[in-house]
């Protein structure tokens, strides 16, 4: 992985050809780690979007209920 953090899409599409390769086989040990590791950041940078975007999600239901209770109360 770059110094450039990756947009969730590129990322999942990296872990993915990760998991691939691994799944593969053939490699030598220093590799596989060296791979292994590069999707387990990976995997953490997805975690963190999509709780970042669960946030936001949850974040815009609350305003939507409050805006329809104050327009109930009306």
């Amino acid at each position: 992985m770059t110094d450039e953090i990756p947009t969730y899409t590129e990322a999942i599409r990296r872990l993915e050809a990760i998991v691939a390769i691994l799944e593969r086989g053939g490699m030598g040990l220093d590799e596989t780690l060296k791979l292994y590791e590069e999707g387990a950041d990976l995997l953490r940078l997805c975690k963190k979007e999509l709780a970042t975007a669960e946030g936001k999600l949850n974040e815009l239901q609350l305003d939507e209920i409050e805006t329809q209770l104050q327009t109930e109360e009306q």
